[in-house]
């Protein structure tokens, strides 16, 4: 922060959902939106802000509050009226009538009254993008108060994709939302230049509010560690042998069944590999039933979803970590959590060649680099690695080499601090 570096500031923070978040801020198994959104609030409280955290507990009530470990409702004036009400219950009988979704109109303006107080003193408003929520963004033009949002999907986009896709009136009024919040933004904080560029193509958003934040990672938790290395193989029943990692959520996006496919053409050559995957998520039954159909059920394990804080462990246990992504009828928008943790853990990385990711590993340097969906590719990826030592413990270390000097929190905090101040002090954002 120019002239204001050592200003501190008070921000509101606005996610989503209550539960998911304070389920990341007390250490419980989370979302990676939700880590990320933990880990800043807990950057910028360690380094002397002051912050409001406000979210929907429910359709109708909303945190408002200062304090993650116990909340109630933000109290509420003319929203919480019985005219406010009565009105509420009629259109949405009408709504019902008729077939028409809830539209979250009153649901927003509650939010609007339940926040308007609570934030009335604050610097400046961040708030990570949520489908139907505006609340925070009629807050902040009220208020006049500078308004930051982290894009880091378009999730109307992303449902088409999972084949899940909002139609009609609800899609309508998603858009409508997305729109209002992009027009009394102040500065829209992109993960991906493919997140950047569809949100100039597509939602026609200035690019002079318009940066990049590529995703960060804490170098000084996520490291080498022998310790840990023996404790989770232990845990797992492993001694010596090869380890190949996946992290995530088993969503659409993740090319898990070219992973476990690869695996098998690798047991062939290395037969006493083992992939570890870790996480959860709607596809993973299916991914264990195509594990199964595949006859891998003794090399290949699922640990179901861990506490984020237990995630360095077995990225210490591992030899090899894999991001695979399948080939995308349009540009990638992601900007993978777990790439970078893979990376400052100084794990071999093996990744996908699409979207960010290109940008971030350098074949041969730091990383690995196959087709997205290429079988083939990935399983000679994996056999190179375990074969060679040298080769595998050089891409590490360059990894971690990467992650400590261009993707660390604390970085990524400094930059955030003059985005800040830019918008507090109605300045350009482009170039901090």
């Amino acid at each position: 922060m120019s002239s204001g570096s050592n200003r501190k500031l008070k921000i509101a923070i606005g996610v989503p959902e209550w539960a998911p978040f304070h389920d990341a801020m007390n250490d419980k198994p989370a979302d990676a939106t939700y880590v990320i959104q933990r880990n800043l609030s807990n950057g910028l409280l360690s380094r002397g802000h002051s912050l409001t955290f406000a979210a929907p507990l429910t359709v109708d009530e909303f945190a408002v509050t200062s304090d993650v470990k116990t909340v109630s409702p933000a109290r509420r004036s003319w929203s919480a009226s019985a005219w406010f009400s009565l009105a509420s219950k009629l259109v949405w009988r009408i709504q019902k009538l008729f077939g028409v979704p809830y539209l979250n109109y009153f649901s927003n303006y509650r939010y609007f009254d339940a926040a308007l107080r609570g934030l009335s003193s604050v610097d400046v408003v961040y708030e990570r993008n949520g489908m139907y929520n505006s609340g925070l963004a009629m807050v902040a033009k009220r208020l006049r108060l500078p308004y930051v949002i982290f894009f880091e999907a378009d999730q109307i986009m992303e449902l088409d994709i999972m084949k899940k896709p909002i139609t009609g009136l609800l899609r309508r009024r998603a858009e409508q939302i997305l729109r209002f919040n992009l027009s009394a933004a102040d500065c829209v904080i992109c993960v991906t230049n493919a997140g950047r560029r569809r949100l100039v193509n597509t939602w026609n958003v200035p690019e002079e509010k318009l940066v990049v934040f590529p995703n960060a990672v804490h170098v000084d938790r996520f490291k080498p560690d022998r310790l840990a290395r023996e404790e989770i193989r232990s845990k797992l029943g492993l001694k010596q042998e090869p380890v190949i990692l996946f992290v995530g959520n088993f969503f659409h996006w993740h090319d898990v069944p070219t992973l476990l496919k690869a695996f098998l053409e690798v047991l062939k050559s290395h037969p006493t590999a083992r992939l570890v995957l870790v996480g959860d998520g709607e596809r993973r039954p299916a991914m264990s039933a195509l594990a199964k159909e595949l006859g891998l059920d003794r090399s290949v394990i699922f640990t179901g979803i861990v506490s984020h804080s237990d995630v360095p462990q077995y990225m210490a246990a591992a030899d090899i970590a894999v991001v695979p992504y399948p080939p995308m009828d349009r540009e990638m928008w992601l900007s993978p959590l777990k790439l970078f943790e893979y990376m400052s853990a100084g794990l071999a990385v093996i990744a996908s060649s699409i979207g960010q990711i290109v940008d971030v590993v350098e074949d041969g340097v730091n990383g690995r680099l196959v087709p997205p969906g290429d079988v083939n590719a990935m399983a000679t990826a994996l056999e190179r690695l375990i074969a060679d030592t040298h080769l595998r413990l050089s891409l590490g270390a360059n990894a971690r080499d990467s992650a400590e000097k261009n993707f660390s929190w604390e970085s990524y905090l400094a930059r955030l601090e003059r985005i800040f101040q830019a918008v507090i002090d109605r300045q350009p954002v482009q170039d901090l």
